[in-house]
């Protein structure tokens, strides 16, 4: 046993090799936290010094107004992040503008004519990775808030493996691996997928401290460690984190250890730390929650329609795990594995799943690794459907009402830290047969998987060349043969190492482990480079055509729309125009949502085709403007050209209603059923008719006569001025949602829902002033319950500081270790 203690006087104090030992161990930290700067500078260095910025809008290209560019910005496109222009980048661009204005971000109203936006946890509100959003220019931001997610990724991993005694080569090789692993390198550009993920290894790092120590002031840590994982705004990943946490804790708690430790104890400290790392982010959790109640992803997921139906991958997808570009990738516009390249990718590098394999057939050390094998075993299980563990998992609660597809996070994670088990294996007994075996393995199976693929079009030249350059052009047979040429020569690279490693000697066997983790870093910036565009921002962001200048011109006509392929829904709020399409789920209402299906559509943010039934209802939900690609011709819809250009057609919709009105008939409607019937009747005319869902009247109401307008518009709050020459329903054309209420000459009033979506309120006779104002259900709550949860914290926190300075001052015997 390592004495780590030295009487000094009346006291205790660590003695010269233990102070020696921590000295090293912070210099090997620094180290390794540089390292891992330059890996994050080696792939990001064209948006951080380079003046590139890092955003995927340029897939927006693809339709109109911009689709006669596409040719020019090809090499900036990859149509598998289509989602970020659709929703996160504009999310970050209207959080960030409505935060430099002073004004408390509450609604938004330029989707789904008008959305709850604090309750959209997505934006990632307090998250630390947000900071660079709301404060840098965007030509920066981007990339320094991917920049620090991928550095947290890494180098929380290298102070897990670290924890967990493996030493610092095992550390640096599985932090680099899952900095650049495949899912924190498709999932970059989105944002809230690598908030979240990366603060994985932090909690299992401390709650590995934990276990071992059952000391409080890491259970304070992990506190903080949820709380930014909670901020991070993917609420999917977060389940999957946190079931990872869970499962790792029980399954070290019932596995013997070699720790005497309370474990009753260390179980309550994790239990404590998450439950108050929850509390503390009540402020976003629960008004995100409430706004969730009656919407059509909280539908979606109560029914498995998110968690279950097509949520696996095909058991082809394994390849990947070796393989990444065996049928290229979507931005060379080469993909022929199915579409969702971001979901079925299970690349972590050649060299660290061979020493994951080194680690699984290496005896020793199970108490530790058992953990990380479950955890690598349900990251493939689910994700490809395996019979009972998939149903087993899915009926768990929370984990059926998110992707299972994605919980591959869970296999790359541990494989990285098994890499980490195998490569000290490996250091330690670089003769063993097993690790030669495994190598050996891995050769054959290269060499079976390039025999058995088509070699049509491959060449000598071409596969030479695709090693060295990926082509947009390549043959799926050079893409194949290039994928397993490039598995061959890292494997060759882990067989150079482990030779090296066989000299026996210190510095040997230090060399091998920089060898092994620089193989680690080429392989993996390899497989990162030209996956998330990174250039000029006049060229991945499109510009503003003539079309949508008039559209800017017109904005107070109404609101917008687009047919087919044009202009991403959500994006429109980058130019400040309302939309009724958008991606801000579990929005939109499920009222919302059944007018929409007048649309025969079942994506919110999509309109694929339009007939008369639909043109009605995006008159009645005010949308005056219709943007389509140049050749749609809408005329025989009885719509009307307004602009025609080479960039897009805009049409004029004659039956769009004002943002606020009187309507002449009013009808009353039994229940949901009848208000949709009655909407979609031919006589039905969205200008001078409106339905209402009102229980207190018992008979139809009197025909309305008069007008409104609106005279002030803010984020929550919006005034209208009606003069009405007998008691009249007053229309407001915006979407009914939880948390508006209505005041009429600054009294409270009873709001009715109106044409199944939107709002509308009885008002007397008269001049009158109409007040509508928005506040966020459960922000009030939530931001209490967060105040109590950081004095707890903070409260802890000063606690903990007090008994160490008092043991620190000789008040207490610090324990040999």
């Amino acid at each position: 046993m390592v004495i780590a203690l030295a009487r000094e006087g009346d006291r205790f104090v660590p003695s010269p090799l233990a102070r020696a030992g921590r000295s090293l161990a912070r210099h090997e930290h620094r180290t390794a936290a540089g390292v891992f700067a330059l890996l994050v500078l080696a792939y990001l260095w064209p948006v951080l010094l380079g003046g590139n910025v890092l955003v995927a809008s340029a897939a927006l290209y693809a339709e109109a107004p911009w689709s006669s560019m596409t040719d020019a910005m090809l090499r900036y496109i990859n149509g598998d992040l289509a989602d970020v222009p659709g929703s996160y980048h504009p999310w970050a661009i209207l959080a960030r503008q409505l935060l430099h204005e002073g004004t408390f971000p509450a609604w938004n109203p330029f989707a789904f004519a008008g959305t709850p936006l604090f309750a959209n946890s997505q934006v990632a509100w307090l998250s630390p990775f947000s900071l660079p959003l709301w404060t840098l220019p965007l030509n920066y931001a981007f990339g320094v808030a991917a920049g620090l997610k991928l550095w947290m990724a890494g180098f929380g991993t290298y102070l897990l493996v670290r924890e967990l005694r493996l030493g610092f080569w095992p550390g640096l090789l599985a932090g680099i691996a899952f900095a650049l692993c495949a899912f924190n390198v498709v999932w970059l550009t989105y944002g809230v997928f690598v908030s979240v993920a990366a603060l994985l290894p932090w909690a299992i790092w401390l709650a590995e401290r934990i276990l071992r120590r059952s000391r409080p002031v890491d259970a304070l840590m992990l506190t903080a460690v949820v709380a930014v994982l909670l901020a991070g705004g993917h609420p999917g990943t977060q389940v999957h984190v946190l079931a990872a946490l869970g499962l790792y804790v029980v399954v070290r708690l019932l596995l013997p250890t070699e720790e005497g430790g309370n474990r009753l104890r260390a179980l309550g400290l994790v239990a404590g730390a998450v439950a108050l790392g929850t509390l503390i982010l009540a402020v976003v959790l629960l008004p995100a929650q409430q706004a969730s109640v009656d919407t059509i992803g909280a539908k979606l997921r109560e029914h498995g329609g998110a968690g279950m139906a097509g949520s696996h991958v095909p058991f082809g997808a394994l390849r990947t795990a070796l393989f990444p570009d065996w049928w290229g990738r979507p931005s060379e516009q080469l993909y022929g594995g199915g579409s969702n390249y971001r979901e079925r990718t299970f690349y972590a590098g050649v060299v660290p799943l061979l020493l994951a394999l080194v680690a699984v057939v290496s005896p020793g050390r199970w108490r530790a690794k058992a953990p990380f094998v479950l955890l690598a075993m349900l990251g493939l299980a689910v994700p490809l459907r395996a019979p009972l563990v998939f149903d087993a998992v899915v009926r768990l609660p929370l984990l059926g009402a998110v992707q299972a597809q994605r919980m591959l996070l869970l296999f790359l994670f541990a494989t990285v830290i098994l890499a980490a088990y195998g490569l000290r294996a490996a250091l330690d007994a670089p003769r063993a047969r097993r690790t030669w075996i495994v190598v050996g393995a891995g050769v054959l199976t290269a060499l079976v998987a390039g025999a058995s693929t088509s070699a049509a079009g491959a060449t000598a030249g071409s596969v030479a060349g695709e090693l060295v350059r990926r082509a947009r052009d390549a043959a799926p047979g050079t893409l194949a043969l290039a994928s397993v040429a490039r598995c061959l020569i890292f494997i060759a690279a882990l067989a150079s190492v482990l030779l090296l490693a066989r000299s026996g000697t210190a510095r040997g066997r230090a060399v091998a482990g920089g060898l092994a983790a620089l193989a680690v870093a080429l392989d993996l910036l390899h497989f990162a480079h030209g996956y998330n565009p990174m250039g000029p921002a006049k060229a991945v962001i499109p510009p503003r055509t003539p079309a949508i200048a008039y559209l800017q011109r017109h904005d107070s006509d109404g609101r917008i729309t687009g047919i087919g392929r044009a202009m991403e829904a959500d994006w429109p709020m980058v130019y400040g125009l309302r939309d009724v399409r958008g991606r801000d789920a579990p929005q939109p209402s499920l009222r919302f949502t059944e007018l929409w299906y007048a649309l025969e559509e079942l994506d919110t943010a999509v309109i694929s085709r339009l007939g008369r039934s639909g043109l009605n209802v995006l008159g009645l939900l005010g949308v005056r403007l219709v943007l389509s690609s140049p050749d749609l011709d809408l005329s025989k819809l009885g719509v009307r050209l307004a602009y025609s250009g080479p960039d897009a057609a805009i049409y004029r919709n004659p039956l769009a209603v004002p943002r606020a009105f009187v309507p002449r008939r009013v009808v009353l409607a039994r229940d949901l059923d009848d208000e949709l019937s009655t909407v979609f009747r031919r006589t039905f005319d969205p200008r001078r008719d409106a339905v209402v869902l009102d229980p207190a009247l018992e008979r139809p109401p009197p025909s309305g006569e008069g007008s409104a307008h609106v005279v002030d518009d803010e984020n929550a709050r919006v005034t209208l001025r009606a003069s009405l020459r007998r008691p009249s329903l007053v229309v407001l054309d915006d979407h009914l949602t939880p948390g508006w209420t209505v005041r009429v000459d600054g009294r409270p009033a009873r709001a009715v829902p109106t044409d199944v979506a939107v709002r509308g309120v009885w008002v007397p006779a008269g001049d009158h002033a109409i007040e509508w104002r928005y506040r966020v259900p459960g922000l009030r709550l939530g931001a209490a319950l967060s105040g109590a949860g950081l004095a707890i914290a903070l409260a802890w926190g000063v606690l903990l500081w007090q008994r160490r300075r008092q043991a620190s001052d000789g008040g207490e015997r610090p324990a040999a270790q």
